[in-house]
């Protein structure tokens, strides 16, 4: 059984991923633009490009492509960081947070399609399973 945890921890998040791809793409967004409105929404607006790209785990100049059309689209937009004139920091526009709203909403009723079967109390621990592996993942790649 322990074989296959890794395999369909795999194959889980794959499918989790294509199924919201399939969703978002309704209203005309790929992968690369979703995946960063989201993970900038987690980080908090004002997080810079560095820090979104590290934790979305991409090289920067993916990110950049990604963020020039999302600029251009209008749902967010670059200021000079305050601290560091170097660094851009990221913001959503009015017009981009209506969007994120919208995909917040179609995301949670994914997520509810996703999770159908299991119960509360498989869910809790499905996500502290999930949380430990990360744990223990992070333990091992930071001995070096």
């Amino acid at each position: 059984m322990d074989q296959n945890i890794g395999w369909n921890l795999a194959r889980a998040a794959n499918s989790w991923r294509h199924a919201v791809d399939y969703q978002m793409s309704d209203i005309g967004f790929t992968q690369s633009k979703w995946i960063v409105m989201m993970h900038l929404n987690r980080l908090g607006q004002g997080c810079t490009q560095s820090d979104l790209a590290s934790t979305i785990g991409i090289e920067q100049p993916s990110l950049i492509r990604t963020l020039n059309q999302l600029e251009l689209s209008g749902f967010i937009e670059r200021r000079e960081s305050s601290h560091d004139a170097r660094c851009k920091t990221l913001w959503f526009t009015d017009e981009g947070q209506q969007q994120l709203n919208t995909m917040q909403n179609i995301a949670e009723k994914g997520r509810a399609e996703l999770l159908l079967g299991l119960s509360k109390e498989q869910r809790a621990l499905l996500d502290e399973a999930l949380l430990m592996i990360i744990s223990n993942a992070q333990k091992m790649s930071s001995k070096d």
